[in-house]
């Protein structure tokens, strides 16, 4: 066989959780290669908890695109608050985003 081929398996059979999260995570931005597909639906059919992961991802990426598509926050979020309320956690939400892009 091949040694690449084997490589390949090998690869398959050994992912961690690790790297599956982070094949998880470069799925969100671009398509795997073959190997790292298989890699990856083999260890998500064993690893219940990198499922669930991959589900949190798969949500958190919805969501934030419907966010960003939307053009305001009640557009996407039914108005569980009054507005005074509604009007200071989105103060607090949007000085968190600042103060944390602004450490990146």
């Amino acid at each position: 066989m091949d040694r690449e081929i084997l490589k390949n398996i090998l690869r398959i059979l050994t992912l961690t959780c690790d790297q599956a999260a982070q094949l998880m995570s470069q799925m969100q931005d671009k398509p795997l290669n073959r190997p790292e597909r298989w890699a990856l639906s083999s260890h998500l059919l064993i690893c219940r908890l990198c499922r669930k992961y991959n589900r949190q991802l798969k949500l958190l990426r919805a969501i934030t695109t419907r966010i960003a598509d939307s053009r305001t926050y009640d557009d996407v979020v039914p108005p569980l608050l009054d507005p005074e309320q509604s009007k200071a956690f989105q103060d607090r939400l949007s000085k968190k985003i600042r103060e944390i892009l602004d450490s990146m």
